[in-house]
């Protein structure tokens, strides 16, 4: 079943969302799967800190902590997806308008050209916003796993580490989203800011081990 708009990807099974994700027609691809394997590694951050309690006096810290960007990375899945949603129910709108020899209701005309421009254009903003906001979560959630993983009792570090490669595979998919952005100028500081994103998230995994 297709997803709707506002359906709330992560209140669907998961086979529902890796679906979406292997459409052509339901999601952008990479934003979504982006925040998904961010949200994922802040769980297993959750997950390491947890076990640590005995052992690391600031565990509570890191757990709330890391609960937070996972509810915030899960909320950037949905936005992501709504907002592709809009832009291309609008656009399919005026393709259907546009046909020749289909009669369309009254207030169904094609949109003019500007308008057409400025809807793609919004839409080419607001994923380049989105995509930085992924790539800020994912790589500050890889550094609180890196913390983590150097205060975690050694049989959990394993699952610390990967949280670190999880986070810093998001940051550095969602940086590359931001530069590939057709409508951002080349001076754009989401450029840059999506660039140290995804070095402190390197960083944080050669911090690691």
């Amino acid at each position: 079943m297709p997803l709707a708009r506002g359906s709330g990807l992560l209140n669907r099974p998961l086979s529902d969302v890796l679906n979406a994700l292997a459409s052509p027609h339901e999601l952008p691809g990479g934003g979504p799967a982006a925040a998904l394997a961010a949200a994922a590694a802040a769980a297993l951050t959750a997950k390491v800190a947890r076990g640590s309690r005995q052992t690391w006096i600031e565990a509570g810290g890191a757990i709330a902590h890391a609960e937070a960007l996972r509810m915030q990375t899960q909320a950037l899945i949905d936005r992501d997806a709504d907002a592709y949603h809009e832009a291309s129910a609008v656009l399919a709108r005026d393709e259907r308008s546009a046909r020749r020899g289909v009669a369309m209701p009254a207030g169904t005309a094609a949109l003019p050209v500007g308008d057409r421009e400025r809807i793609v254009d919004e839409a080419l903003f607001q994923a380049a916003d989105l995509a930085l906001a992924i790539a800020d979560a994912a790589s500050e959630i890889a550094q609180l796993a890196a913390a983590v993983a150097r205060e975690c009792p050694k049989p959990m570090r394993p699952d610390a580490l990967t949280a670190v490669a999880l986070a810093e595979a998001a940051a550095c998919a969602s940086a590359g989203l931001v530069a590939v952005n057709r409508k951002l100028a080349a001076d754009d500081p989401r450029r840059a800011s999506a660039v140290e994103a995804a070095q402190a998230a390197q960083g944080a995994r050669e911090r690691a081990g």
